[in-house]
């Protein structure tokens, strides 16, 4: 059997360039476009059965391993339309038969996506535009923001934590808009009913732009939105903003990395999928972690990370609230003490917590325009056991100074 250069080289299209025939892109392109199938024929006829099994095996593992098993539901069909009706069919793969082994319905198949759908619906004309609005303070939202939320021709549909400054702009600019009012508790059924918003609205020929506070990739649920769009029968185009992971302690003065003091950066959200906790991230001393959406669950989260997660009782913690906004205030405190700092000075949504030593980098006594001292008795801390006197103390230990930072 000849090897894969006796095949090269007993094939006729391949010469030697002269001098007088200099090879150009054409000529490139020619040969490319007959070696390349020489190449890969020669290849298999000298390559083990078994292997040629692993590549085939492999690349459809990496394709379905590209894909989520959230996209199982993903547009398949651009000729389908489902805002005409609320009973949206899932397709059935043709080439499935009885015969066919069971799939693991968790691992969607390659087969099953033909392409995204197109950005403008073929039928009513509308579309969707996913907008990030930054943490809250309308001169940090992108020219591409400012423009779309002040056109008076959209339909804008709008978180509830989107700041009263932002919706201001929207009101001064005649904005048609609907706020979501994803409360606690009642996430889902806020969730359905904008997405019924949205479906009205393209079905109305509308430009939709979907508002979402900060950016909407980061812990913001904007995937989940897109894939839930594709269903609508629209590809949404994407506006990032400013996430107040990074933003929100930049405006209250804490750097998430020093050198020396912090060389890693960790995002979490204080709320799983279903409401539940998500998983802890191990206490490391030259790291920052930065949560979201956890002020509500506050107190549990600190217990949780010094009990489980081996966070020193006097880690530092600062709760930036309504960054960049007028009313925006800081709290700082440590894990023992700023749930109780919190409920003292009533922080509330939206709020950014950054955990570590960076907290304490910049901040000057001269920064605090109120200070409380914590005082901890030795085994108690954030479960809530100790006692707060009417100076906000706690009797025991004296910890250092907490307080607040406008």
């Amino acid at each position: 059997m000849m090897t894969i250069f006796e095949a090269i080289r007993s094939s006729q299209l391949v010469q030697t360039p002269s001098a007088a025939m200099l090879p150009t892109r054409r000529h490139h392109h020619r040969a490319a476009h007959y070696l390349v199938p020489l190449l890969l024929t020669a290849m298999l006829l000298h390559m083990p059965s078994s292997t040629i099994a692993f590549l085939t095996t492999g690349s459809q593992s990496q394709a379905a391993h590209r894909h989520p098993s959230s996209l199982q539901n993903a547009y398949r069909d651009e000729s389908s339309f489902p805002l005409n009706n609320g009973n949206d069919q899932q397709q059935t793969s043709p080439s499935s038969t009885s015969s066919s082994p069971q799939q693991n319905d968790d691992v969607p198949q390659l087969s099953k996506f033909k392409s995204r759908p197109p950005k403008i619906h073929p039928d009513s004309g509308g579309r969707i535009t996913l907008v990030g609005s930054g943490p809250g303070s309308p001169s940090l939202l992108t020219l591409a923001a400012h423009s779309l939320i002040t056109d008076p021709s959209n339909l804008l549909i709008v978180d509830r934590l989107v700041s009263a400054e932002i919706r201001t702009l929207m009101d001064e600019a005649g904005v048609n808009y609907k706020i979501a009012n994803k409360t606690p508790g009642c996430q889902m059924a806020a969730q359905d009913e904008i997405f019924e918003w949205c479906k009205e609205g393209l079905r109305n020929g509308k430009h939709v732009v979907r508002l979402k506070i900060g950016d909407p990739f980061v812990f913001g649920r904007g995937g989940e939105e897109v894939l839930q769009f594709r269903q609508f029968g629209v590809e949404p185009t994407v506006i990032p903003g400013v996430s107040a992971a990074f933003s929100a302690p930049l405006l209250a003065s804490i750097p998430v990395t020093h050198r020396g003091i912090s060389n890693q950066v960790v995002m979490c959200t204080g709320y799983g999928k279903n409401n539940t906790s998500p998983d802890l991230i191990q206490y490391h001393p030259e790291q920052t972690v930065v949560f979201l959406m956890a002020v509500g669950r506050l107190r549990k989260l600190c217990d949780s990370l010094i009990h489980q997660a081996g966070y020193p009782p006097q880690t530092p913690v600062g709760i930036v609230e309504r960054a960049g906004c007028p009313e925006q205030r800081t709290v700082v405190g440590t894990m023992e003490s700023i749930a109780d700092l919190a409920e003292r000075f009533n922080v509330r949504p939206p709020s950014t917590i950054v955990v570590g030593e960076v907290v304490n980098v910049l901040l000057t006594e001269e920064d605090f325009v109120e200070v409380v001292n914590i005082k901890v008795e030795q085994g108690v801390g954030c479960d809530g056991d100790g006692d707060v006197d009417s100076a906000g103390a706690v009797g025991g230990e004296e910890r250092g100074h907490h307080g607040l930072i406008v």
